[in-house]
């Protein structure tokens, strides 16, 4: 069974490394990509073609791991061209995977998501869709049938046969982490004005966890640094909110997050 990634980042170095250790074929390919993208893809044994209309054409399962904006546009411009699988793991919103699966229809299409930390020891892979149940199952057996020692343990789940539902659970998801952590963006702003972020972290150990400002600092830092994907993000995330209830007051905290959020950005596109 051959794996081919369009775009290559986190999601999809990390998804390929397991791929390959569970002695699946990765195909992608290195057109218009960056030096960084390309250095990426030479430090893991995959087979890189010339094109990524060739990858589309050659894959048994095609992963779309770019961006939400051009999630859409990927879907139907290489999606089409793949008789197999076309599996999106990007934060879009229900609509936009109900438009990829109007266009590629739900026999090849399956509604994809990664819950929690891309690169922690567990990867917990989350799909919906008529073909999903097929598709874990292959994939169940594939990977009790490799009895070799893996450094990260697969948990794969189908939350249904609809497309859109998985999307619907990134989403929320989304809402709530982007807000949290815009949240301790904000509040650790001002306690640095203030020259107490020292006292605030032990105080906030002690009322959350031991853990709380390692994974908060954590937090904190990706905010920044990845601020124009989540706002990204988050346009979808109210796409979605203005689907289940067209009020202002129903998502007050989403659209101060994405205020935030873009905030982030344009600083960041400054320096």
């Amino acid at each position: 069974m051959k794996f081919g990634f369009i775009g290559f980042g986190e999601v999809s170095y990390t998804l390929s490394k397991i791929l390959l250790s569970y002695g699946f074929e990765v195909l992608t390919s290195t057109e218009g990509r960056s030096r960084k993208t390309k250095d990426l893809v030479k430090s893991l044994n995959l087979t890189v073609l010339d094109s990524f209309e060739e990858v589309a054409k050659e894959s048994d399962i095609l992963i779309s791991a770019n961006s939400p904006q051009s999630a859409l546009a990927v879907a139907l411009k290489y999606g089409s061209l793949t008789e197999g699988i076309f599996l999106d793991f990007n934060n879009i919103s229900p609509n936009t995977a109900k438009q990829i699966e109007n266009y590629l229809t739900d026999e090849h299409f399956i509604d994809s998501s990664i819950m929690g930390r891309v690169s922690s020891e567990e990867l917990h892979l989350y799909f919906s869709g008529r073909k999903a149940e097929e598709f874990v199952a292959n994939m169940r057996d594939f990977i009790r049938s490799n009895d070799s020692n893996h450094d990260v343990k697969v948990n794969i789940k189908v939350v249904s046969d609809e497309i859109g539902d998985v999307s619907k659970l990134k989403i929320l998801r989304s809402s709530y982490t982007k807000g949290v952590s815009a949240l301790l963006v904000e509040t650790f702003e001002t306690a640095e004005k203030l020259g107490l972020s020292e006292d605030l972290w032990e105080i906030l150990s002690l009322t959350e966890n031991r853990d709380f400002e390692t994974a908060s600092k954590s937090r904190i830092s990706s905010s920044n640094k990845k601020a124009k994907r989540k706002y990204e993000e988050l346009i979808e995330v109210l796409e979605f909110l203005n689907d289940v209830e067209d009020k202002r007051k129903s998502k007050i905290m989403a659209l101060a997050t994405k205020e935030k959020f873009e905030k982030l950005k344009n600083r960041n596109n400054k320096k």
